[in-house]
């Protein structure tokens, strides 16, 4: 990893890439939502995500989760997301690498002109088990929009972000 002279620190350029490839190792995110009362749910879900930062989920709107997703959909920000390095693999269970985002939410049903292109993304990072899902009537797709986030990649090291696409990294 790329460190300027001055403050042994990562270039922007190079915690971008690192971020990227962080989200890019994982296949599942931890979900937290209210419900319409505000009592919070913690639940997680696979997900896959495009080329501008948005994360897609195939959720039963059955769940609690959905059902919560589905209330505040409407609003500035529905939902917090939590990616984080396996405990497995950390080098130290109280610093691991971890990618926080507050989030809008849409939910999609099966009109929305990219339901099977997202469906057919999923299919090809999970398998056949999202096609028995999404012919299930309760399924729908919820994006997921990074509004802003944090990223930390250990002791002293947390850098907020502006939005998912990382084009400007704060120091925290």
């Amino acid at each position: 990893m790329k460190a300027s002279k001055k403050d042994n620190k990562p270039s922007k350029e190079s915690l971008i890439e690192e971020v990227r490839c962080f989200r890019q190792q994982q296949k599942s995110l931890i979900l937290s939502s209210l419900s319409h009362d505000n009592t919070p749910l913690a639940s997680y879900a696979p997900f896959i995500e495009d080329e501008q930062g948005n994360f897609y989920l195939l959720l039963s709107g059955l769940a609690s989760h959905s059902i919560n997703l589905q209330y505040h959909q409407n609003k500035q920000l529905a939902c917090s997301i939590l990616l984080i390095e396996d405990e497995q693999s950390a080098r130290n269970i109280f610093a691991r690498k971890r990618l926080t985002y507050n989030c809008q939410v849409n939910s999609w049903s099966r009109e929305h002109p990219q339901w099977q292109e997202k469906i057919n993304t999923l299919q090809d990072k999970f398998g056949k088990t999202i096609e028995v899902l999404a012919s299930l009537g309760d399924f729908k797709i919820y994006c997921l929009s990074p509004v802003a986030g944090q990223y930390v990649r250990g002791f002293g090291q947390a850098y907020k972000l502006k939005n998912a696409l990382i084009p400007e990294l704060i120091i925290a």
